[in-house]
């Protein structure tokens, strides 16, 4: 199991994200990344949210707690923190997108509905659990849809 860290940074009505190539495809992602042994959990949002954007945030406080259970031994947990730029550093690698946008739709992990809602409505006191993100939004839905169904087809046969 792999511990990583994440960053929800707000810039007026945008949020930073990072880009990165993989095998030729672009993936939108929340700035950060995995916790080096030895190294404590800000410490890795702050080394990693500077890597790729070249901000250097203050963590305000943890919101979302998730996990990635996937194929081929996939197993990584998620702890993504509210932070905020600590002066006027400039992004550098990072890029902005607008919360409505067709560009945070895809961002990863895929919790743009939940910031969207959060930064609206504000941000949860307590950190929120998000589930196994493995799945998209619409597939986590319908897989809920069909374990209600069977669950109700299982309670009507007793």
């Amino acid at each position: 199991m792999r511990v990583k860290v994440r960053a929800v940074i707000l810039l007026g009505d945008k949020l930073v994200v990072s880009r990165e190539r993989r095998q030729g495809q672009e993936h939108i992602l929340l700035p950060g990344g995995r916790v080096q042994d030895g190294e404590s959990i800000v410490e890795a949002l702050v080394r990693e949210v500077a890597e790729e954007t070249g901000l250097d945030v203050a963590p305000h406080r943890l919101i979302y707690v998730a996990e990635v259970v996937g194929s081929y031994g996939v197993h990584d947990v998620n702890l993504v923190w509210l932070a905020h730029p600590r002066d006027g550093s400039a992004i550098q690698n990072g890029a902005l997108v607008e919360l409505g946008s067709t560009d945070a739709m895809s961002i990863m992990p895929p919790i743009i509905e939940q910031i969207r809602a959060d930064a609206a409505a504000g941000w949860p006191e307590q950190p929120r659990w998000l589930g196994n993100l493995r799945f998209s939004p619409q597939d986590r839905a319908s897989r809920a849809v069909r374990t209600e169904q069977s669950s109700q087809s299982g309670s009507d046969q007793q």
